[in-house]
């Protein structure tokens, strides 16, 4: 049986991947010469950092470190994981400040190559970090630990309210919805389907 606290987290890590395939499209966008949603962009980034902060990070840090204690070769991955945790968080803000900045003063302007490579950074150790922890430090954490004590250990990182039901991810949510705007590629192109909500092109 999957301890419930490692279904939380890939739950996040699904929604992380969706938001995240949203934000390189409108990337795709702005390499295209044309004008991203900066309204969107600043919500994506402030979404991918601020929930992370406060429930997901802290339960993977405090798994990591009862990880290392069991198995010690992880150790230097794992370290590694922690400082992407803080670099997420670092990129994160500072996109979610440009965007906010572009979508208030500069709706209409090109996005520039320092924001655009600043973005594709973030969304390449997004990925990145999200990789290694599906496919090595989770399935680890369940051969090297209970499934009874894991979720022991994280008894004080409560589980009753679900990232989904935050009003943050709801108004990314409908924005993303009601617009379509998962579809858009870029010179009037759409792709197949919507990572987040599953809306396909009319």
């Amino acid at each position: 049986m999957k301890a419930i606290v490692l279904e939380r987290l890939h739950a996040d890590h699904h929604r992380y991947e969706a938001l995240l395939c949203i934000l390189d499209r409108q990337l795709h966008i702005a390499a295209c010469e044309e004008i991203p949603d900066y309204r969107l962009l600043a919500r994506l980034c402030h979404y991918l950092t601020r929930q992370p902060e406060e429930w997901h990070h802290r339960v993977e840090d405090a798994l990591f470190e009862h990880l290392a204690a069991r198995h010690p070769d992880s150790h230097d991955t794992l370290e590694v994981l922690v400082v992407e945790h803080r670099r997420i968080t670092t990129y994160g803000r500072e996109l979610e400040a440009a965007f906010h900045r572009m979508a208030d003063e500069t709706p209409d302007a090109e996005a520039d190559a320092n924001l655009r490579n600043l973005a594709l950074a973030f969304s390449e150790l997004y990925h990145h970090h999200l990789h290694t922890e599906n496919r090595h430090i989770f399935p680890l954490i369940e051969r090297q630990v209970p499934a009874r004590a894991l979720d022991g250990m994280t008894s004080g990182f409560p589980l009753a309210s679900p990232a989904e039901g935050s009003p943050s991810f709801q108004l990314l949510y409908r924005q993303i919805a009601d617009n379509r705007t998962g579809l858009r590629l870029g010179h009037g192109e759409q792709a197949d389907f919507c990572p987040l909500c599953d809306a396909r092109p009319a």
